[in-house]
């Protein structure tokens, strides 16, 4: 009787070191995914911190130089420019843009100077692709890239004293516009992108990160 109730002591003492062995180890292993989850929610903190930061950057670089045109010319707001430039270089990250200074992808040649790349277009489904060009995508309206020639400029400030001159010249024909609703609405009407949703585009920008602010900056300094 007493060996019996000395092999149940044993039993149980194995049942319970097992048992917690397992609890330890659950422990252990919630510890270390726990732990992993942290770091892996610092990582993407960071990582869009950094972005932020990029971006913010990127859109003082723009807004800084189109406000000294703006007062200057009193045509296109800065709102619009820095807007542009997100929309035709990504934040600053196309090719275009950091090989040519070339932030709004406009084409032809500056001072002599250019630069061959692939721009997209939207065109309707029964237009020819044109020679060289590449389907991106097609649907309600097909879009493709196309090889084309853009302007080569020797600054960012260029860039935007041209672009400024294009823009008055071609789609915003009005001075003192104050609105940048009513500006990206010019450029849509006056055939500035094929985008249909372009206008859209700018304004959603503009209001999402506050770029009228340098609107402000510009017109009351």
């Amino acid at each position: 009787m007493k060996k019996f109730k000395w092999m149940i002591g044993i039993i149980i003492i194995l049942v319970i070191g097992f048992l917690g062995f397992k609890l330890a180890k659950s422990v252990h292993i919630n510890m270390e995914q726990n732990q992993q989850l942290q770091n892996n929610q610092n990582q993407i903190a960071e990582t869009q911190k950094k972005e932020a930061e990029a971006k913010h950057k990127f859109a003082v670089s723009i807004a800084e130089p189109s406000i000294k045109v703006y007062k200057k010319n009193h045509q296109v707001l800065p709102s619009i420019v820095v807007a542009q430039a997100i929309q035709e270089s990504n934040w600053g990250t196309s090719a275009l843009y950091k090989k040519a200074n070339n932030i709004f992808g406009i084409k032809g040649h500056y001072k002599g100077q250019s630069i061959r790349y692939y721009t997209d277009e939207y065109v309707s489904n029964d237009t020819q692709t044109p020679k060289g060009a590449k389907i991106v995508r097609e649907g309600d309206q097909k879009k493709v890239s196309v090889p084309a020639t853009f302007r080569k400029y020797p600054s960012i400030l260029e860039a935007i004293e041209n672009h400024d001159r294009v823009i008055a010249l071609n789609f915003i024909k009005k001075k003192n516009v104050s609105s940048y609703v009513e500006q990206a609405k010019m450029l849509q009407e006056n055939g500035y992108a094929t985008d249909p949703n372009y206008s859209k585009s700018l304004i959603n920008l503009i209001r999402q990160y506050n770029l009228e602010k340098y609107d402000d900056k510009a017109v009351n300094g």
